[in-house]
């Protein structure tokens, strides 16, 4: 009879409370007895296994029908680690036979261990099964105190596991004067286990009640704080944010025990990461640390956002007010300034699936220019230790990357200027071939024969202009520039591929349309349907297309246009200038003229 694994949180009246710590000397007394009893059940092996299955398959009808197994079975361990069958229906998560088990046991069956030292209710706790807990937990209120693996509370277990409903549910069992019921190391460790598993829930109770947690440190040398500040901004967590608070005003009241080094490594880690929250209370709490400098490099903030990429950081930054202009100036323990560190490739993450070193290229190359806006004329030619401009660096170091990432839209530019060759073969092939008879007939479907005629030349028409556009941006994608091949944009080649994606798609569905109009002129006994549905099917296409590809064309149409709104006004000031001065020269000519 199999059971399900719901998960319910107990009432907090039904949520014992623990009187002392020293109970857990008396627990493991009572509980080595236990042991030495139940090794006396003398069982046959094949008792043994069907016990285990029952519990297993959480089938309390079969574990009750074997007659020759002793009436208290729950205390014969079942195989070398020595589980019980309280102990495999708690691992299964078979709550109800766990339940009835639990019935029909006295209260210190509950603390029996295995070899490993944990009881059911550490079994619980590790797997995060709150109901089994809350069961296990009515029977017998010292069960939270009872050590399992490695020495640690079940609470422990199920913080260093991950498991947040459970941890809160256990830390409610728990008395508010923790340091009378527990050593204070205990609740040190059960405070970095919750901060390293993002139980900050429990994390953020544990500060207010014992501010000093916000200066200590873990078994590595690391703070909370630190510990925080190597979580990337893009890893949300419920709850972060009052963790951090909670952290800083444990800092305020522990100002004299503050490590001020170990502060400044948490900011510049934080930088690093990206974690922005962070280094907002960093700003607020203590903004004189803005212009501390890391002792071994001689970075400071700015430049630590700007060598890792980090925009969010490095905007925040410059909203400090007039600070940057400092910070800007200073340089690193190679020369290097805030330009060479854009400049510098740091080794490339490892990526999975198809190549797309082009796309990191630009991103490089738009850094690369959002730095230079906030630097003095003077800094972009100077050199550092090794004789290197900003801009040779740049080159220097994107060399290979520049390389591969021109190659790549060179191969994309290629395969697809074939596909827009077939499409506008096809459309050329079929204006050319399609009859010329019967213009005014009113056969066809839908529209007159004359109308449809019409609808097929404007759509042929348009699908070659676009079609030979795409081709145009392809072929300049792949054609060699006048520029060195060191100075060609990726940017700029990639807005070609993408230009001319755009206009390949746009004649994908202009030869739909042709293709409707075509088979309508041709096949003029098909029914009034036929174009409705064929186009039905076309317009499905596309719109399926969009739905998966949904995030690559919204950025696809807001890059052009954002490109197309900086770029178009320039570009046509340089064409039409030189032709509306003509016309300005020329047209008051033409006015003299008329009035003589």
């Amino acid at each position: 009879m199999a059971d399900s694994d719901a998960s319910i949180m107990p009432a907090a009246d039904d949520i014992p409370k623990a009187e002392n710590f020293t109970q857990v000397g008396v627990v493991s007394e009572e509980r080595g007895r236990l042991q030495v009893q139940e090794h006396k059940i003398s069982v046959s092996e094949s008792a043994r296994r069907k016990i285990h299955i029952a519990a297993a398959s959480g089938n309390w009808i079969e574990a009750l029908s074997y007659s020759r197994i002793p009436s208290q079975w729950w205390r014969i361990p079942l195989n070398g680690r020595e589980m019980t069958a309280l102990h495999v229906a708690v691992s299964m998560r078979k709550t109800s036979f766990a339940e009835k088990l639990v019935n029909c046991m006295e209260m210190h069956d509950l603390e029996i261990p295995m070899v490993d030292g944990n009881t059911a209710f550490c079994l619980a706790a590790m797997t995060g099964n709150v109901k089994i807990a809350g069961i296990l937990l009515r029977k017998n209120r010292r069960l939270p105190w009872i050590r399992g693996q490695n020495n640690m509370l079940p609470i422990q277990l199920a913080s260093s596991a991950g498991h947040i409903s459970m941890a809160e549910f256990l830390f409610q069992a728990l008395p508010l004067d923790l340091h009378n019921s527990m050593p204070f190391q205990d609740i040190a460790n059960l405070f970095f286990f919750t901060i390293d598993n993002n139980i900050y829930s429990v994390a953020s109770k544990l500060l207010n009640r014992y501010p000093k947690l916000a200066t200590m440190e873990n078994e590595g040398g690391f703070t909370a704080l630190q510990m925080l500040a190597q979580i990337s901004s893009s890893q949300e967590a419920i709850g972060d944010e009052d963790i951090v608070r909670s952290l800083f005003k444990g800092m305020g009241k522990e100002e004299e025990s503050l490590n001020y080094a170990k502060l400044s490594t948490a900011m510049f880690d934080a930088a690093k990461y990206g974690n922005t929250m962070i280094l907002k209370f960093i700003f607020k709490y203590y903004p004189e640390l803005l212009f501390e400098v890391d002792s071994t490099k001689q970075r400071n903030l700015l430049h630590i956002a700007i060598l890792h990429r980090q925009e969010a950081v490095y905007k925040l930054i410059l909203k400090q007010g007039d600070f940057k202009n400092m910070m800007v100036q200073l340089v690193d323990f190679n020369d290097n300034n805030v330009l060479h560190l854009a400049a510098k490739l740091e080794k490339p993450e490892q990526k999975f699936g198809l190549s797309t070193n082009y796309v990191q290229m630009r991103t490089e190359e738009t850094w690369f220019k959002e730095v230079q806006k906030i630097v003095p004329p003077s800094m972009k030619t100077k050199k550092n230790k090794d004789g290197l401009t900003p801009i040779e660096l740049f080159h220097q170091s994107h060399k290979e990357l520049h390389k591969e990432s021109a190659s790549e839209l060179k191969s994309l530019a290629n395969t697809l200027i074939v596909v827009a060759t077939l499409i506008i073969t096809l459309g050329i092939s079929v204006a050319i071939t399609i009859p010329l008879n019967d213009i005014d007939s009113t056969l066809t479907p839908i529209f007159r024969k004359k109308t449809w005629y019409i609808i097929f030349f404007i759509s042929v028409g348009l699908e070659t202009s676009f079609c030979a556009a795409s081709m145009l941006f392809y072929a300049s994608a792949i054609l060699p520039s006048n520029v060195e091949p060191q100075d060609e944009s990726i940017r700029l080649q990639e807005n070609k591929v993408r230009f001319g994606s755009v206009t390949l798609f746009i004649s994908a569905g202009f030869m739909l349309v042709a293709s409707i109009a075509s088979a309508t002129l041709i096949f003029e006994f098909l029914s009034s349907w036929s174009p409705y549905f064929t186009f039905g099917v076309g317009v499905l296409v596309f719109i399926l297309h969009f739905t998966l590809d949904h995030a690559l064309w919204s950025k696809y149409i807001s890059h052009l246009v954002l490109t197309l709104s900086k770029v178009t006004p320039v570009k046509f000031e340089r064409l039409f200038g030189p032709i509306s001065k003509v016309y300005k020269s020329y047209h008051p000519l033409q006015k003299r003229r008329s009035l003589n």
